[in-house]
């Protein structure tokens, strides 16, 4: 009976607290349709591996070179770093490690994990990643604060990556 009575004072609170949120955030916090992220191009990576070494559940490909560019970014992959592969049911974890050289000499080290989703036609294959993005530069800073999302894709013997900010 007790809760009976106190449910318009329940009621009223959660209307307040939707309301006050959606002040703060600018729309409604009440579900219309699907939400939505948007997103910003940064640039396209285009990077090549050796021959894949089996230890296992884990596929080691080591990264031979490659390039990037975008808007105000560009330069080459710097051979060393690897592509670690662990088999799933029906798919692979990527853990990708990677440094970037920029035509102005900026070293900024990119690592990302992900899902490629195997099918029988490649251009049917599922591959997404998320990336993160540390530099020393001051030019390039604000790679370090971003939330970054690529797809990828196979092409002439290269492994290709579009890459966007989430904003």
């Amino acid at each position: 009976m007790k809760i009976l009575m106190k449910l318009p004072a329940i009621q009223r609170s959660l209307k307040i607290l939707v309301l006050l949120l959606s002040l703060l955030y600018g729309h409604s916090v009440i579900a219309q349709g699907s939400p939505s992220l948007d997103s910003e191009f940064i640039l396209s990576l285009s990077l090549t591996a050796g021959d894949q070494m089996n230890t296992g559940e884990t596929l080691v490909a080591p990264i031979t070179g490659g390039n990037f560019s975008g808007s105000g970014l560009e330069g080459r992959i710097l051979p060393g770093g690897a592509d670690w592969m662990t088999l799933s049911e029906g798919h692979n974890n990527l853990d990708v490690r990677i440094t970037l050289e920029t035509d102005d000499g900026e070293y900024i080290y990119m690592s990302y994990t992900g899902i490629l989703k195997f099918a029988d036609n490649p251009q049917d294959m599922y591959w997404t990643v998320a990336i993160e993005f540390q530099t020393a530069s001051a030019e390039y800073d604000w790679l370090n604060h971003l939330v970054a999302v690529g797809k990828g894709r196979a092409e002439n013997g290269m492994i290709i990556y579009d890459i966007f900010r989430i904003i």
